[in-house]
């Protein structure tokens, strides 16, 4: 449309200029410009040639101007994009180098671009990296702290704090700086971890143990495992320092729901047994498995002894009966049974067990058993099967 219409204009130019032409040139009127020192005397037409030629000129030279600011403007952008390559290339080899363990070469890689806003703290994580493979770990923790107040590498450069601190074994100083974060970063999975690992290291288990349930999610496979450390360290504070019967009166206490869950029967029953509590030990896992064998406890029967009644062996026994090829519970049976003292008993659940799974440690177990029978030619045989 603009195009027809400038057609349509130079056309209506054109034709004027026909027109008027001839006649402005026979006008015998004229335009006098004075100046101060120059006096000028133009025709009608001699006016309007000038006002075009100007026109022209300007026109032209508009044009000159912008060549030459785009030239100008050009090579800038050239430079700087030669700048940018080399940042670029400086950056990305000193990852490439940091990879490789080779850290002296990306400590001078990542130097050159350490002060640079383009890669969103990145190569401030990186360099922080390096400083510290190469023990310069108070240079690290500056360069992190530095990370710490970039949006972007936030929640890496405080997990980095953190683990720096509980790595020097100060996670006190590492709770602190936990619980100085904001809300959003502390309800970050990594966050919780380090934090409950924080805990268990500073034996702050009643707090553990009060978190754990907002952080079941978080936590997700390894929230039952950090149940037990909480408990197991909650009863062991309490055994420590106040004594048996105390743990005893506080298992009692808890209400009928708690006492049934693996978690807490395994925190409980391992505080007996550390306690050389071994009758009541026994006495809770047979109370607590009346439906069915919980594996998670396996490892409680394992550690009995010195026992003066046989509820735990006649229960695996019990279980086995209905299931005589559960390889865990012929395993238990027999390390519970050894540790008795009931050889023949142990021999034969551990030589069904080795049938079923070729476990060293029930190997290593019968080959005893073997030994204290002076059956040493089978004992060593046992014993080799072991190093296979």
């Amino acid at each position: 449309m603009k195009k027809i219409l400038l057609l349509i204009i130079i056309f209506i130019l054109f034709i004027s200029g026909l027109v008027l032409g001839p006649a402005l040139i026979n006008y015998e009127g004229y335009f006098l410009i004075v100046l101060e020192s120059v006096t000028l005397q133009l025709s009608i037409f001699g006016l309007i040639a000038t006002v075009i030629v100007l026109f022209l000129a300007g026109w032209l030279l508009l044009l000159i101007t912008k060549a030459i600011i785009s030239f100008l403007m050009g090579t800038q952008d050239w430079l700087f994009g030669f700048s940018e390559r080399r940042r670029q290339k400086a950056f990305r080899q000193g990852l490439i180098s940091l990879a490789e363990g080779n850290y002296l070469e990306a400590q001078k890689r990542l130097n050159k671009v350490v002060d640079e806003d383009d890669f969103d703290g990145i190569n401030i994580l990186a360099l922080a990296e390096t400083e510290s493979q190469l023990g310069n770990n108070e240079r690290a923790r500056e360069l992190w702290a530095f990370a710490a107040d970039n949006e972007p590498t936030r929640l890496a450069a405080n997990l980095c704090i953190i683990r720096d601190l509980m790595f020097r074994e100060e996670c006190k100083q590492a709770l602190t700086y936990i619980e100085q974060l904001p809300e959003k970063s502390q309800s970050d999975p990594s966050i919780i971890k380090l934090w409950a690992h924080a805990l268990d290291q500073t034996h702050r288990y009643g707090q553990l143990k009060e978190k754990l349930p907002k952080w079941k999610k978080a936590l997700g496979d390894e929230y039952d495992v950090w149940q037990l450390k909480a408990s197991q360290g909650e009863f062991a504070e309490l055994a420590s320092k106040e004594g048996a019967n105390k743990l005893k009166e506080k298992w009692q206490t808890l209400p009928r729901s708690v006492r049934k869950e693996p978690g807490q029967v395994a925190a409980y029953t391992q505080e007996l047994i550390n306690q050389a509590m071994f009758e009541e030990a026994q006495m809770v896992l047979v109370n607590s498995q009346k439906n069915g064998p919980v594996p998670v406890l396996y490892s409680m029967y394992r550690q009995l002894k010195n026992l003066q009644t046989n509820g735990a062996i006649k229960q695996l026994e019990g279980w086995l009966k209905k299931d005589d090829k559960n390889v865990d519970i012929l395993s238990t049976l027999g390390q519970l049974a050894f540790n008795l003292g009931d050889h023949l008993l142990a021999e034969k659940a551990l030589s069904k067990a080795i049938k079923l799974r070729n476990d060293r440690r029930d190997l290593l177990l019968l080959a005893q058993i073997k030994e204290a029978q002076k059956d040493n030619a089978y004992a060593l045989e046992l014993y080799k099967q072991t190093i296979v």
